[in-house]
């Protein structure tokens, strides 16, 4: 069993770059021993993710850093991870023994608190990990799952980057109503068709809109409040919304805010709707909320998750808006990769730079698959008319939008086809109000998908792929370095210097970061190999070999 005394780190301080190490290197501290359900872990990998750039800009205005004294307890950041057993704990030594490889799911949650690798408890930026019996025997089962050796370091540390856009195909929302839902009924007092809406009586809690008095019959008595007006909603939060006719558009926005995370919304117009509504699309983004809809009056219909897609048309168009960096990156992988690909695909970026080397990382692979891979530079001259010519008249069948903010969303959306899929991938601040096709929903079939983050199914069937060959995140890497650069790395990815992922050798300390380009300053011999084959296992071992560490 290895004896570990010493363990090099990087702290976060909570006020950007400059509190992110001790003059700009690692600090050290003692090892403790594993509890007796815990596990000591070698940081075998780790890669670095936007998001650990949004925390350290952040700071205590991160929601999970919210009121945290940094200067008692600094962070310590790294939630993408590859993983060795190095010293169980009494209890663990059965499940874990040592040199077990592993990846793990940072998003942990035990007896309903949440436990954060990376964030709100210690994370992988480091040379050891101690994780606690959480980890292990989380609401939701083990966070931890073991991978063969024939994987390498960096394609177990992306698994979950991967499996969050896994994640982003599968259908995270509900499309039941519940006796305990707070439902509202909201009838358009211009309506005058007859609407089926009996699932709503299921509820003992439904409030109702209803000046027309067309459908409160079909409530039972004492089991509704009637509302005299929108503004008596203020504050007001409910788990199913059910909006029948046609409202005003600036209503239906409003009506939006009204709802509470993993809500149903479903939109019944008499007549044909606008096709776009205002929505806070970080709360969509987020909060796992069913938009449903359809025209034949009937909310069983609306509610029929047969209608809707979570994953591409096979043969059809696909747009990566904002696809240039790393996530996008992987999105386009999936693509590529997937067994019933787009024939198409579209990414559009700001900016030339990434999208050359796209096209050189994909390109071929993008030959091989017979797709037609074409990008796009939003700041060139003629971008508006390439896009609408590409588009045509019936729109693409798929949008992913990568990028943050409302402009990605609202300079593509309307080149969705009317059975397309839109799927809001990219994280973006509450209170940012993006035109979603809410009315094509309804009026013509389009799907409107979101997640946020992964769970460990995503990231074991991520794995399985990359046993079976399907897919290869390694061919998204960028750059390596070793825990010394740590504080370099976090400076690329926040300046985009490199497209793909950064990979760091906590073990490798000095090894400086280093393009996957430019790997003739480490070696010949890995350069030349990763020229001809790619990154891979067999790489590391060269790269490991050649600094002098030994294979690993």
């Amino acid at each position: 069993m290895e004896k570990v005394k010493m363990n090099h780190y990087w702290p976060y301080g909570g006020t950007g770059i400059e509190s992110f190490g001790a003059n700009d290197v690692p600090d050290m501290e003692i090892i403790p021993e594993p509890g007796d359900y815990e596990v000591l872990a070698k940081v075998d990998a780790y890669a670095i993710c936007a998001s650990d750039v949004k925390m350290i800009q952040m700071g205590n205005d991160y929601p999970l850093f919210k009121d945290r004294d940094f200067e008692k307890q600094p962070a310590r950041l790294g939630h993408e991870l590859s993983l060795t057993v190095v010293r169980p704990g009494r209890n663990m030594e059965k499940d874990w023994p040592v040199g077990t490889r592993f990846g793990v799911q940072p998003d942990v949650y035990l007896n309903g608190e949440r436990y954060c690798i990376g964030v709100n408890k210690d994370g992988g930026m480091a040379e050891y990990l101690l994780l606690g019996a959480e980890v292990f025997k989380s609401d939701f089962g083990s966070c931890a799952f073991e991978v063969v050796n024939d994987l390498s370091f960096s394609s177990v540390a992306q698994t979950e980057p991967v499996a969050c856009v896994e994640a982003a195909f599968t259908n995270h929302t509900r499309n039941e109503i519940r006796e305990e839902d707070e439902v509202l009924l909201w009838i358009d007092e211009e309506t005058r068709s007859e609407f089926d809406v009996h699932e709503v009586a299921v509820s003992k809690k439904v409030s109702i809109y209803d000046k027309g008095n067309l459908l409160s019959a079909v409530i039972p008595k004492g089991n509704k409040f009637e509302y005299g007006n929108l503004e008596e909603l203020a504050d007001r939060l409910f788990d199913v919304i059910v909006v029948i006719g046609n409202p005003q558009i600036q209503t239906m926005t409003t009506l939006t805010e009204c709802l509470n995370p993993g809500s149903i919304f479903a939109w019944l117009p008499e007549k044909t709707p606008c096709p776009y509504v205002e929505m806070d699309i970080a709360k969509i983004h987020y909060n796992k909320i069913n938009l449903s809809g359809t025209m034949t009056r009937s909310l069983t219909e609306a509610l029929s998750c047969i209608k809707y897609r979570c994953d591409y048309k096979p043969g059809g168009d696909l747009i990566i808006s904002g696809g240039g960096g790393a996530m996008g990156r992987i999105h386009v992988m999936r693509a590529l990769q997937h067994e019933a690909p787009p024939g198409r695909i579209i990414v559009t970026n700001l900016g030339e730079e990434r999208l050359l080397s796209l096209r050189e990382t994909f390109g071929t692979l993008a030959l091989e698959k017979g797709i037609e891979l074409i990008t796009l530079d939003i700041g060139g001259k003629e971008y508006e008319q390439q896009i609408r010519k590409l588009a045509g008249e019936n729109g693409v069948s798929d949008i992913v939008v990568c990028a943050p903010g409302v402009a990605p969303l609202n300079g593509i959306v309307e080149f969705l086809a009317a059975d397309g899929m839109l799927v809001l991938f990219a994280g973006t601040s509450y209170g940012q109000f993006g035109r979603l096709p809410l009315g094509l929903v309804s009026g013509a079939g389009v799907s409107i998908t979101a997640s946020s983050g992964s769970g460990v199914k995503d990231q074991l069937s991520v794995v399985d792929k990359m046993k079976k060959g399907i897919i290869n995140p390694d061919i998204n890497i960028a750059a390596i370095g070793g825990l010394d650069a740590g504080k370099e790395g976090i400076r690329a990815v926040k300046e985009g210097r490199y497209a793909g992922k950064v990979i760091i050798y906590p073990v490798l300390r000095d090894l400086p970061l280093t393009a996957i380009e430019e790997l003739d300053k480490i070696d010949a011999e890995l350069a030349l190999y990763v020229k001809e084959n790619g990154w891979s296992r067999r790489a590391e071992k060269i790269l490991f070999k050649c600094i002098g560490n030994g294979v690993r």
